[in-house]
This record gives structure tokens, C-alpha cells and sequence, in this order.
């Protein structure tokens, strides 16, 4: 088993460190390739969790559109549909594969070590405190004296004096260098918390981003949409498992590619990448799902959810709502469609037609609502 020994990091009192390959989860895969292939198991199960409320028609008091209007505005069967979306994950797990192969299990072992060191760093920042108030003209070694017996940490940290004040003392790896309690706990949220979740934090950045601003670009590129985007726009009216139906370039340069990128600059390990790709699965099939529920999680940290999202699959709202994760840049940009009673009035109104041609003809195969009509609804003189 390869490993690696940490020398001391800054003095002879830092605690002694051995890397070893961290074990993985489950004992027959490597971490690496059910970070890969957790996402597409995740798609399926919740893909098929919904197509079930769908087909037994349940909670359809909570559906965007009515359950008929499916088959005869969407531009594509569930069948090629499904067809579309397998070949997505093939090529998301193919292009996965490749890029892991070769890759060791991460390293782990060195968390006593990092610890010292951001406890080290945490030690280090008040130490420009007593010079800032001598300069404005404080006496800072009297107000420690003087704050002292209120509170002896402030005091250390107003008079620059970094001695343990209390009888409690922490040993890092039979360490003699002792750390107060503050320090080591700060350390240890920013090793263990903080800097995890500053890693998920720039991940979202990077897709969001990059999302944005190639979906946006899909729709500004006329010859990018007709050639391109344009099959993810044959679904008017959204379903869960047809969330990445889309042509392959989209799904190669769009959505893949913004993921390699956030793990790589955002440095995610194999078990980050399995929660951040569950937790973006789950995402994008919820903008999808049709279902507006009250209990919805998503809803409580943002407003980009199925009605943010299915508002951009109609005719209307095409140039509108770009973002798929978060309305940041939608909201900075002015693409956020803020109009909703002229939605509303546009939905109604698409319903009413829809239901006027299956009147006339029910026994039409596909849909009855054209491309003309939808441009009708949207008071538009093309669909871009």
C-alpha cells in the first residue's frame, strides 16, 4: 500500500502525519467510478419516481399543466425521448470514465496536520491588533491589562499575547504545542466544514456560470438554436426523465463540460463529486418534473424551480430565465421574466386552445397545437 510521510510543518512540536488510500465506500467499486455513475442511478430512480405520479395521474392538483396537454403539445414521444436521454448518460459516463482512469483512491490521514496548520494561521490573525491601536493612539497593553478579568481571551488577543490562559490544553499527535480552545475549534470547522463547503460553493459558481452564459448564448445564436437547441425546446410541456433530453453537442459542451470544470477548480474529491452531482441531478429533475409542491426543498433556498424553468420551455418565455441553479445571474443580467399575471393570462390561454383542437379532432395522433399556434398564444410573430 503506497503512503507517504508529512515532515514537520513548522516546528518540532508539530504533530506527525502518515497518508494512506482512503477506503471506499462500498468495498467492490473504487470511490471514482460511483462518483461517475451515482448521478445516472440517481436520474433513473427519480426519473421514474415522477413518470409513476404521471402515469397514475397523482397529486394532480399540484401539476403545472393539465396531464393532456402533454401528448398534444410536446413535439416528441416519451419513447424518443427516452432514447435521447439513455444516450446522454452513456456519453457522461464514457467521458467520466476516461477522464478518472488511472486516477489513485485520494489520500487521507493528514487531518491532525492541516489542523495544526489552520490553528497555526488562526493563532497568527490578531497578531496586527495591538499595533492598529497604539497607531489610532489605544494603549493596548493596558486595555488587556484592564479587560483581563472580564475576559482573558480578549485579552490575549487585544495586548498580542498568544500563552494559554486556561488550565485546558489540546495535544495534536502527542504534540507539545498546545492550542486555546477558540483556536482549535475554528481550526477544525475550517478544515472539516468550512473550507468543504467553500469547495461546493465554487463548484455552484462554475456551472452556474457556465450554464447561463452557454444556454443563453444557444438562444442569441440563431444557427446554434435551429441546429442545436432546438430539440430541447420540442418539450412545451416538461416531464422529469426528459430533463436532458437535448441534442448531443448540448449535452457535451452544456451540461457535461460545466461539471468537469467546477471538479477541477474547485478541487473536489471523489465523495464530494458524488454529492454534488446527486444533489445537481436531483436539481435539474425537479426544473423538470411538472409538480409544484409545497414541501419542495428547493423552493426554500431559491426561487429557480419547475415554474422558473417551465416558463422558459413556453413560446413566451424562451428569452427569459436562463439559469438552472440559482436567478443570479438571470436577476443581474434583467432575464428573469417578472410578469406573472402576463404568464398566467399566456398559460390559460394555451390550455384553452389546446383543449378547443382535441375537442375538434380527438382522435389526432400528436400534437394539435403547432408551432403557429403556440406563436398565436404568445403574441409573437416567430419563435425563436
Amino acid at each position: 500500500m503506497a503512503s507517504k510521510t508529512i515532515a514537520s510543518l513548522t516546528a518540532s512540536s508539530s504533530p506527525y502525519c502518515v497518508l494512506v488510500p482512503q477506503e471506499p465506500l462500498l468495498p467492490w467499486i473504487s470511490d471514482n467510478v460511483l462518483a461517475i455513475l451515482l448521478p445516472t442511478v440517481v436520474y433513473a430512480v427519480a426519473g421514474a419516481f415522477f413518470h409513476f405520479l404521471d402515469v397514475y395521474e397523482l397529486f394532480g392538483n399540484y401539476r403545472i399543466h393539465p396531464s393532456q396537454d402533454e401528448l398534444k403539445r410536446n413535439h416528441v414521444t416519451r419513447w424518443q425521448c427516452l432514447q435521447t436521454v439513455v444516450r446522454y448518460h452513456v456519453i457522461q459516463i464514457v467521458i467520466g470514465l476516461f477522464l478518472s482512469y488511472g486516477n489513485e483512491p485520494p489520500m487521507v490521514g493528514d487531518e491532525a496536520c492541516r489542523i495544526h496548520q489552520a490553528a497555526t494561521v488562526v493563532r497568527s490573525i490578531p497578531n496586527p491588533i495591538p499595533m492598529i491601536l497604539n497607531t489610532i493612539g489605544i494603549d493596548a497593553r493596558q486595555l488587556s491589562r484592564s479587560t483581563r478579568a472580564s475576559s482573558a481571551t480578549l485579552a490575549h488577543i487585544i495586548g498580542g499575547k498568544y500563552q494559554p490562559v486556561t488550565n485546558s490544553t489540546h495535544a495534536l499527535n502527542s504534540s507539545n504545542d498546545n492550542f486555546r480552545d477558540l483556536e482549535l475549534t475554528i481550526a477544525k470547522l475550517s478544515i472539516t466544514i468550512l473550507t468543504p463547503l467553500l469547495q461546493y460553493l465554487l463548484a455552484l459558481i462554475v456551472v452556474d456560470t457556465w450554464i447561463y452564459f452557454t444556454h443563453r448564448l444557444c438562444h442569441v445564436n440563431r444557427t446554434l438554436y435551429r441546429l442545436v437547441h432546438a430539440q430541447h425546446h420540442r418539450i412545451y410541456v416538461p416531464y422529469a426523465y426528459g430533463a436532458v433530453y437535448a441534442h448531443w453537442l448540448e449535452s457535451l459542451f452544456l451540461d457535461i463540460l460545466s461539471f468537469v470544470l467546477a471538479g477541477e477548480i474547485a478541487r473536489l474529491s471523489p465523495r464530494q463529486s458524488m454529492l454534488f452531482g446527486t444533489a445537481a441531478t436531483i436539481k435539474t429533475i425537479s426544473d423538470h418534473c411538472g409538480y409544484v409542491f409545497p414541501w419542495d426543498p428547493m423552493g426554500w433556498f431559491n426561487k429557480n424551480g419547475p415554474e422558473f424553468h417551465d416558463l422558459h420551455h413556453q413560446s413566451w418565455g424562451l428569452k427569459y430565465n436562463f439559469s438552472t441553479y440559482t436567478v443570479f445571474w438571470d436577476n443581474l443580467l434583467g432575464t428573469t421574466w417578472a410578469d406573472k399575471e402576463g404568464a398566467e393570462k399566456r398559460y390559460q390561454r394555451v390550455r384553452e386552445l389546446t383543449k378547443q383542437k382535441n375537442t375538434s379532432n380527438p382522435e389526432a395522433e400528436g400534437p394539435v397545437v403547432n408551432k403557429k399556434m403556440e406563436r398565436e398564444v404568445a403574441g409573437e410573430r416567430k419563435v425563436e
